[in-house]
């Protein structure tokens, strides 16, 4: 296994994306600390993990907005399993809105959840990994939008582009003591929040996937192998990217 020994602090880790991730990273050896604001949810995605993978799960809510709850969380992690491996940053909301009527408030509650709750779990773990000078691994998900332009985003691109950014600094800022910091930037992935905006026709399949080359949506399962990846030795000489899992919709010029 990959990961064996390693313990892995998955933020977001209760559906979606993130508790894909998690479990993947269990199934490769690691010790998973699940991180949310919604227990119910978190307890659920541990008791999967326990289940189908025998590995520990530790349950730490926290809003990663909040500075005093993410320090919080790192520390019950440190606690439990006295390190943190690797840190996967998948908490994060969507916001669609037309430019001229989204609200100042809309636009910081995005910006707090997707880009400064990023920064702080990158912080504090950072510190520690720091502290500890074994190395780390850090993904962040980011997004395709984050590249190009969908109308009816400005928030959610906004916080998408500066985690791609974010994640390239400390890159070059944390290359010296061995952390890597890289990214997953997902495609149109069927999560609960994107099968929503379908359901409320924001969203038209047909037509997003008449743009992907893969001919489909990704499922969040199609984010694993990569993370996997990012997390593990393989990895140890990749820092600073921002991988693409969008089944080609970015390289397609051709719609």
């Amino acid at each position: 296994m990959k990961l064996e020994n390693k313990v892995a602090f998955v933020t977001g880790g209760g559906r979606g994306i993130g508790g894909a991730i998690a479990k993947g990273l269990a199934e490769e050896g690691a010790k998973i600390v699940l991180v949310s604001r919604t227990v119910r949810q978190l307890e659920e995605r541990a008791a999967i993990i326990r289940n189908s993978t025998g590995q520990p799960v530790l349950v730490a809510a926290a809003d990663v907005g909040d500075p005093e709850q993410v320090q919080n969380a790192v520390e019950q992690a440190l606690q439990t399993f006295g390190k943190i491996d690797i840190l996967v940053n998948c908490a994060g909301i969507t916001m669609v809105s037309p430019s001229e009527s989204l609200s100042l408030e809309n636009w910081h509650r995005c910006l707090r959840i997707n880009l400064d709750g990023t920064f702080l779990c990158c912080q504090k773990v950072g510190q520690h990994m720091i502290r500890r000078g074994e190395g780390g691994k850090i993904i962040n998900i980011t997004s395709i939008v984050a590249h190009a332009a969908i109308p009816e985003r400005a928030a959610y691109a906004a916080s998408k582009g500066g985690v791609m950014q974010l994640t390239q600094n400390l890159a070059v800022e944390w290359a010296k003591y061995n952390i890597q910091v890289n990214a997953i930037s997902p495609g149109f992935i069927r999560t609960e929040a994107v099968q929503t905006l379908i359901d409320k026709g924001v969203h038209k399949p047909d037509k997003i996937i008449a743009r992907i080359p893969a001919g489909r949506l990704g499922e969040v399962e199609d984010l694993v192998g990569p993370a996997v990846f990012l997390a593990s030795s393989d990895s140890n000489y990749v820092t600073g990217t921002v991988l693409k899992a969008d089944g080609g919709w970015m390289a397609n010029g051709y719609v």
